[in-house]
């Protein structure tokens, strides 16, 4: 699966497989858009984004992925592609919001996706992102340490294959026409997906190190150019 986003029904809700409450925030970051306004969420696994999505009126959506036959919601549709190497099969469709949670870092080719984005992208859309944050002092520290990135070494999820640079997303971003309009990072100052030790540890380095990228995740909202 391209993406991960749940594994069961529990009382019409999707259980998530992303970090507890990351939907939570991405709800409460969401633009002011008509609720038949097309969203299109790429790597959807299950549905649970769209899902939720569904639950509070949005009613043009549609999921990219993979595996199509893990899908579980009737609040939306879906369809297969892989998006290193396929065209997605939209035509000329555009989208006021388009998601990829927890998607890049599966991909062996995120200028694909950048350029997917482009294509079918509305001009005044938003494209909202999240991947493993490996910018924290945390996961600097573990990197000086060990040489090995957080949730992208032997303890992490084995499909994680491309950590995101920063530096190389703004430089890579305007070659298709797309410009990072604003970052953020979920949970808010700390990591809760470590050892109690070691975020101890971490909580020490910031007394010495800079720590502008907490958490365990990076958010990004991404417009045109």
């Amino acid at each position: 699966m391209q993406g991960g986003c749940a594994i069961s029904m529990v009382d019409e809700v999707l259980v998530e497989r992303t970090l507890g409450g990351l939907h939570d925030t991405l709800v409460n970051r969401l633009p002011k858009l008509d609720r038949i306004a097309p969203i299109l969420d790429i790597g959807c696994g299950t549905g649970a984004w769209l899902h939720r999505l569904g639950g509070m009126g949005f009613t043009n959506l549609h999921g990219i992925d993979l595996d199509t036959a893990a899908f579980a919601t009737d609040r939306a549709t879906a369809t297969f592609a892989n998006l290193d190497y396929d065209d997605l099969g939209l035509d000329g469709r555009k989208f006021d919001l388009i998601t990829a949670i927890e998607l890049i870092e599966h991909l062996e080719n995120p200028g694909r996706l950048f350029h997917h984005v482009a294509r079918h992208l509305a001009d005044d859309g938003l494209f909202l992102v999240t991947t493993p944050n490996i910018h924290s002092a945390l996961c600097r520290m573990r990197f000086f340490l060990t040489g090995n990135l957080k949730q992208f070494d032997a303890k992490g999820d084995p499909t994680h294959i491309y950590p995101v640079l920063l530096t190389a997303l703004e430089r890579v971003l305007p070659r298709h026409g797309l410009t990072i309009a604003e970052q953020w990072h979920f949970p808010e100052g700390a990591s809760v997906s470590s050892r109690l030790s070691t975020r101890l540890l971490a909580r020490a380095a910031r007394l010495i190190v800079p720590d502008p990228h907490p958490g365990d995740i990076l958010c990004l909202a991404i417009r045109k150019a």
